[in-house]
C-alpha cells in the first residue's frame, strides 16, 4: 500500500468511527442520515468503478465484471436514495442484504487467501463473519428504529477500526531485480 493510500484509508477509518459515535449519540435522527450516507457512498463508489472501467479495466481480462459490479453498485445507491420514503423495516432488510452479501464475499475471499497461504486471511475472515452476524441482527430487530441505527453504527465503527488497522499494518513487498 502506498503512503497516500495509507493516509486516505486512515482518514476514512477515522471518519467512519466519528459517524458511528454520532449515530450512537442521536439514534432518532440517524435513519435519514444513514440513508443519505449509504446512498451517496454507493453512488460515488459506482461512479469510481465506472471511471476505472473506462480508463483501465476494459483492456484487462475480466474487465467486464468491473462494469457489471459498477452498474449494480450504482443501482444500489439509487435504490437507497429512493428508500427515503419507505418504512424502517425495509431499510433494515436492505442493510441486512448489503451486510450479508459483503460478509459472504469477505469470508469466501478469506478462505481462498487461506488456501493460498496468505498471512492476513484471519482479519478478512473475522470481518466477513461479523458482517454476516450484523446481517442476522438486522433481520432479527427489523422493526426498531433505535436498534437499526445502533446496528449500523456498530458496523460502521467496526469498518472504521478495520480501515485504521489496515493503514497501520505492514504489507509485504515483492522486489524484482
Amino acid at each position: 500500500m502506498t503512503a497516500i493510500k495509507r493516509i486516505n484509508t486512515f482518514i476514512l477509518g477515522v471518519f467512519k468511527m466519528l459517524f458511528a459515535f454520532l449515530f450512537v449519540l442521536d439514534p432518532e435522527g440517524g435513519v435519514d442520515v444513514i440513508l443519505w450516507v449509504l446512498a451517496f457512498s454507493l453512488l460515488l463508489y459506482g461512479i469510481k468503478m465506472f471511471v476505472y472501467y473506462l480508463s483501465l479495466a476494459r483492456h484487462m481480462n475480466g474487465g467486464l465484471t468491473v462494469l457489471y459490479r459498477a452498474a449494480v453498485i450504482f443501482d444500489l445507491g439509487l435504490f437507497a436514495l429512493k428508500m427515503l420514503n419507505f418504512p424502517v423495516m425495509y431499510l433494515m432488510i436492505y442493510l441486512a442484504i448489503l451486510h450479508g452479501f459483503d460478509g459472504t464475499a469477505a469470508v469466501l475471499k478469506a478462505l481462498e487467501s487461506k488456501r493460498l497461504e496468505a498471512p492476513s486471511w484471519k482479519l478478512a475472515f473475522f470481518y466477513g463473519v461479523l458482517n454476516v452476524f450484523i446481517a442476522f441482527l438486522c433481520l432479527l430487530f427489523h422493526r426498531s428504529v433505535n436498534t437499526a441505527v445502533l446496528i449500523y453504527a456498530f458496523g460502521l465503527l467496526y469498518s472504521g477500526i478495520i480501515n485504521v488497522v489496515q493503514s497501520i499494518r505492514k504489507t509485504a513487498s515483492i522486489y524484482v531485480q
